[in-house]
Formats: structure tokens, sequence, C-alpha cells
């Protein structure tokens, strides 16, 4: 072979690979985690610690304008953030939404159920709409997007669903939260029994149930108990250490905790 036909053949060969390597896809392994109820409060905290591991976040939230915020200085500082505003008391808006998820960031590995709210009413005082708007909220999100993901993290083989429910969850409440008490006592109900179901496809799911925390629920809670100029939570938990419990337990797989004080109480 002459000289000039070798470095001609060298030359094609070192084409054909640039086209092959420029033409494969930059694939980011990095953990995904979807997060509602995260412009404030224990939301904020769970986006704070996963951003810190350097995972690729979505969060979701009512009120957009913390999240939007959020989602800015992580992306000034290199990670990979998106959000989605989706009021999920509506069960059209929650369509879709681990999809979309997938769609942008190709795998989807956390769901942090964590959005909710209190009304706050009597059984004799209570407005049956206001309760099942409450429900939509509390439970039936969570539901819904939970059987969003599990096929997802069957088919990758792994996955975590994390459930934010409440000591309220545990035992009764006091007056007034009766109805806030019972979505969080569906929530045990019905991932108890998710667990379960589970338990084969490497799928971990985790209750949470906190006491009180330092969030705005009081402010945003509404019903005729309801006083939006009375902050019950200024004085209640920092919801940093609650965060910070359930990152723990993701190491450790299914379980029903106590995050914060309430399971240091119990140790």
């Amino acid at each position: 072979m002459s000289k000039s036909i070798f470095l001609f053949n060298l030359l094609i060969c070192f084409f054909v690979s640039g086209v092959a390597s420029a033409s494969e896809p930059d694939v980011d392994d990095r953990p995904v985690a979807l997060i509602t109820g995260s412009s404030y409060g224990l939301g904020a905290e769970l986006t704070r610690l996963a951003v810190a591991r350097g995972w690729r976040v979505a969060l979701v939230d009512v009120r957009p304008a913390p999240s939007i915020l959020k989602v800015e200085e992580i992306r000034a500082s290199g990670g990979i953030a998106t959000f989605y505003e989706v009021d999920l008391a509506v069960p059209a808006k929650r369509a879709g939404l681990v999809s979309q998820v997938v769609d942008e960031f190709g795998r989807i590995d956390y769901l942090f159920n964590n959005a909710g709210y209190a009304y706050l009413a009597t059984l004799e005082e209570m407005d049956m709409a206001a309760a099942h708007h409450l429900f939509e909220v509390n439970y039936w999100a969570y539901a819904d997007l939970a059987q969003q993901a599990l096929p997802l993290m069957r088919a990758q083989g792994q996955g975590t669903v994390v459930n934010v429910s409440s000591i309220l969850g545990m035992r009764g409440g006091s007056m007034g939260y009766g109805h806030y008490a019972a979505t969080k006592h569906a929530l045990h109900g019905l991932f108890q029994s998710t667990m379960k179901e589970v338990a084969d496809a490497g799928i971990d799911i985790i209750v949470a149930a906190p006491a009180g925390m330092r969030t705005h629920v009081g402010k945003h809670s509404v019903g005729p108990m309801a006083d939006p100029t009375n902050d019950r939570a200024a004085q209640w938990e920092d919801p940093a250490i609650v965060a910070h419990d359930i990152f723990n337990q993701l190491e450790k797989g299914s379980a029903i905790i106590n995050p914060g004080y309430v399971g240091r109480l119990q140790d």
C-alpha cells in the first residue's frame, strides 16, 4: 500500500470515528427527584438536600415564585432543575406529570409526595366541597403520582416513593384537625399495603410522619377554624431536621418513620 493511500484511509477512520462520537447521546445518569410542595418548609429543605447530593430535580408547587427562584439558583451554580406549576387538587393537572419529568430527564428515581395543607373545621362545621378539595391534595395526589411513578420505577428496577404524612396520621388530632388527620391516616393505610406490593421490584416506600414543623401550614390553613394571623407553626420544629432524617432513611429502605424530635424521643 502506498503512503498516500495509507494516509487517506487513516483520515477516513478518524472522520468516521468523530462522527460516531458526536452522534452518541450525552447520558446523564445522576438521580432524578420529583418534589411536590417545593416552595416552602419541608419541600424547600428536601430540595436543598437533593441538590447538595448532585441530583437533578423537578419541583412542583401551586405557588410558583419561590420554586422558580430556586431553579434559577440551581442552574446558576451548575445544577439541573425544572419547575412545574401544578394545582394538585385538579386530577387533570396531575395527569402525565411524572411522564413529563421522565421525558425531560430520562428517568425518575425519587418521588417526594410532600405538598399539603390544613382545612380546619369540626365535623359539624364541615363543608363537603372543602373537605373533598383537601383530600385531593393531601391524599389523592399522593396516590395518583405514585401510581404514575411505580411502573417506570419497575422498568428501571429501582426507585423510592417518600410520602410525607404527620404524627396525626398515627393518632387523633386536636379539635378542628380531624379532616387533616383523616388524610394522613389514609396515606398510612394505602402505602403500608403498597410496600408489600412492590417489595419484589426494588422499590422502596417510605411514610414519614413528623410532628409540627416551622412551615407555612398555619398561614395557608383554610376553614372556619383557620386563623392566618396566629402562626402557630412559628414555634414548631425546624424542617431541616426532618428533611435530614428522611434522607437518612433513603439508604435503609421501606419504613414508617417519625423524623425529627418525635422519633428521637422514641429511641
